[in-house]
């Protein structure tokens, strides 16, 4: 008996499933998902889990720290990790980009 008289081997059903589901996982971790902050205009793309699998991050926000005159800096720049290890950012802040504080006194609300 030659091998082409050899009847082929069928793939079992079971290890059909298995190869599907794991690729169907793979897909679901790596689309992508938006979300914005409300912390001056980031914006956050990343897998379900945000931030396991993959994080890209816009960043355009508005830190927390001010200057004696009650102005801050927008942070601006865009950070990108990878297995929450960051492996590339170019965020710097914007000095040229002044906006007023919340509490500044220059503040008014009507």
């Amino acid at each position: 008996m030659s091998k082409e008289d050899k009847p082929k081997k069928q793939k079992s059903l079971k290890k059909i499933i298995t190869i599907t589901v794991l690729i169907a996982v793979v897909v679901f971790f790596l689309f992508p998902r938006r979300y914005s902050y409300l912390d001056g205009g980031s914006v956050a793309y990343g897998s379900f889990d945000l931030g396991f699998t993959y994080k890209v991050e816009q960043r355009h926000r508005l830190p927390s720290v001010v200057d004696a005159d009650g102005y801050g800096y927008y942070e601006n720049g865009t950070v990108i990790s990878v297995f929450g290890i960051e492996i590339y950012s170019n965020a710097h802040t914007d000095y040229n980009d002044l906006a007023v504080a919340p509490h500044s006194t220059e503040v008014t609300v009507p």
